[in-house]
């Protein structure tokens, strides 16, 4: 409002109220009454005139203000109802614009395939929508509930106390066990977006997939030891006829070799995948391990001369499967000395840190590119084909490692410099150490196991 409206719609009435009353006054004084008389008048007949004015306002305020404000009201009285009037209607449109919003936002929630729910700072139910409320197998009275009373699965409330935005969670339903849900935590502000997806579909097509995977690797076996032993039998065989296909001979040996080594991995992976039921909380003595696979290597170097040395904390024990942790350590190291030249360093270690029990593999090899390192894992990635293949390998060695460090709450790290050298690490969550046991005899059996 500019000096000029606030002067024409504020004080203009103010002063033309007032030249009223002094012009009653007058009249009033001209009858003889005293002037400490007409003062009194004067001020109570301006007081009461305000009064009136403000109980209009007040009256208007808590009424309807959807409708106009009252004629009656004169100057600062009128301008004030009249900026709250327009105000009135800026918010009305607002409201409806923001109700208009939220019934698209449900219709969409409720069109979802996914479910969702919100989550305040105390864990507590505010919203969810009906397919969250249908995977989960929760209630519309469950609002205001904590979701960790209400989902109880052990892995879904360590899921979300570890705060593990970002990271996925598979379990299943407890509305029912042959629906498959797959959970995703999201922060925001104080709350939380928790969304809830159904892959039973998907995750029928991946166990037909491994069970296709079993079963070929499975049946593919018993050929493959046949033609192994008749080409062995035929490699070996004196006769003059055969010398000169012995070079034939070689080469289908290799081959079949390396098929056998690849039917073994996929094997290897399967039951990774497959075999839940296996306990990983066994005491296992890393470090006794690690000098077996220590020695091992030495042998597998033969003549490439490297340098390989053992760093391992003599007392630090690891709760899980002796069999999976020996095959992921060795496929470690074994690929450190494939890939690191003749005369090359490669350190093994075994330690912990604030957070994590670490096993680690260092080398001074050829290396990785950057673009290769976060698809390493996956089933017959190579970053270098050639290369890879002339090192004997399958593709899946850290296909095999993945599998086996999730089956023990870890995960591995891949960092690399091309021309410098790579390091492995596979992290193990601090509760996993464990002490040795005092037997002997008992540390020889689960060595053995």
């Amino acid at each position: 409002m500019t000096w000029g409206d606030y002067f024409h719609q504020v004080i203009m009435p103010e002063i033309k109220l007032f030249t009223a009353i002094a012009f009653a006054c007058l009249l009033i004084a001209s009858a003889g009454v005293p002037l400490e008389w007409l003062s009194a008048i004067g001020l109570v007949s301006f007081t009461l005139f305000h009064i009136y004015q403000s109980k209009l306002l007040l009256s208007w305020i808590t009424g309807r203000q959807n409708d106009a404000p009252p004629d009656e009201l004169r100057g600062i009285w009128h301008v004030i109802s009249m900026e709250r009037h327009r105000r009135n209607k800026v918010q009305r449109k607002s409201d409806a614009k923001s109700r208009q919003l939220i019934a698209q936002f449900r219709k969409v929630s409720t069109a979802l395939p996914d479910g969702i729910l919100i989550l305040d700072e105390l864990s507590r139910i505010e919203w969810m929508n009906s397919t969250a409320a249908k995977l989960l197998g929760l209630r519309k009275q469950d609002r205001g509930s904590n979701i960790t009373n209400l989902v109880r699965d052990p892995s879904f409330v360590k899921f979300y106390q570890s705060n593990n935005m970002g990271e996925n969670l598979r379990l299943d339903s407890p509305a029912s066990s042959e629906i498959k849900l797959d959970l995703r935590l999201t922060p925001y502000n104080n709350k939380h977006l928790l969304i809830v997806q159904d892959f039973s579909t998907l995750h029928h097509m991946e166990q037909v997939r491994q069970d296709f995977v079993a079963n070929v690797s499975h049946e593919l076996r018993t050929p493959l030891s046949v033609i192994v032993g008749y080409i062995e039998t035929l490699h070996d065989e004196e006769s003059p006829e055969l010398e000169v296909y012995h070079p034939i001979f070689w080469q289908m040996k290799q081959q079949t070799d390396r098929m056998t080594r690849l039917v073994e991995d996929l094997l290897v992976l399967s039951n990774l995948e497959n075999e839940q039921n296996i306990n990983h909380q066994n005491p296992v003595a890393v470090p006794k391990m690690l000098e077996g696979i220590h020695d091992d290597a030495i042998i597998l170097s033969g003549s490439k001369n490297q340098h390989i040395s053992l760093e391992a904390e003599p007392d630090l024990w690891l709760k899980g499967n002796t069999r999976e942790l020996h095959g992921v350590f060795s496929n470690l190291v074994s690929n450190a000395v494939n890939y690191t030249p003749e005369l090359g360093n490669i350190v093994i270690r075994w330690y912990k840190d604030k957070q994590h029990l670490i096993m680690e593999v260092e080398d001074d090899g050829i290396g990785i590119e950057p673009q290769h390192i976060h698809r390493l894992t996956e089933r017959f990635y190579r970053a270098d084909k050639g290369r890879s293949r002339s090192a004997g390998g399958t593709g899946l060695g850290l296909a095999i490692v993945k599998h086996a460090l999730q089956r023990h709450d870890a995960r591995l790290k891949i960092s690399s410099e091309p021309g410098i050298g790579s390091t492995f690490r596979c992290l193990f969550p601090l509760e996993r150490r464990t002490s040795a046991p005092f037997n002997e005899d008992i540390e020889d059996t689960i060595l053995a196991s």
